[in-house]
């Protein structure tokens, strides 16, 4: 049974016995997908301090599924706040909520499904070679189980959140400099 992922594709179904898998972060190419934007135009509004929070994972750029559904409630009125700053800030108990919005979720130690390296590549969105190769996995203490006699790895999604959230750090917006100061 492969499970449907809900990153933002379009168009799919899943059949009452395929759970659907909301992973709560997306990457630049989920949220530059779901908003029919390119890849470039959120790189361009990040350096620019637009857009959600961004976050850092080593290299890849990676933003919390609820500060994208924020983003997206308050630029509905407008892009900029009254005060014409940007609506990128990232509230400081963004991580610690979204590891409780995802806790709510998991389900109990007996029900706990672990998947694959592809699926969870599918549902995560992250680099498939720090998942599918053991050297990476243990550089990044990546969490994975070894079924059969170690012959088969897999892995739990909400496992991966946490460890994923645990090494988030934040993007830094250029400081925009005040012309007139001394």
């Amino acid at each position: 049974m492969k499970p449907k992922v809900d990153a933002n594709k379009q168009g799919v179904a899943p059949s009452p016995d395929e759970p659907v898998i909301t992973y709560p972060v997306l990457d630049e190419n989920q949220l530059s997908s779901r908003w029919n934007l390119s890849p470039k135009t959120l790189q361009k509004w990040r350096s620019e301090g637009i857009g959600p929070p961004a976050w850092h994972l080593n290299r890849s750029i990676r933003y919390l599924l609820m500060e994208v559904e924020a983003f997206e409630r308050k630029a509905r009125v407008t892009w900029k706040s009254p005060t014409g700053r940007p609506l990128s800030e990232s509230s400081p108990t963004a991580r610690e909520d979204a590891i409780e919005q995802m806790m709510l979720k998991r389900p109990e130690r007996r029900d706990r499904v672990f998947y694959s390296a592809k699926d969870v590549v599918d549902i995560t969105g992250l680099p498939g070679y720090w998942i599918h190769q053991n050297q990476e996995r243990l550089r990044l203490g990546i969490p994975f189980y070894r079924i059969a006699n170690g012959d088969v790895i897999r892995f739990s999604i909400e496992e991966l959140f946490l460890w994923e959230m645990h090494h988030l750090r934040p993007c830094r917006y250029p400081a925009k400099g005040n012309a007139d100061a001394p």
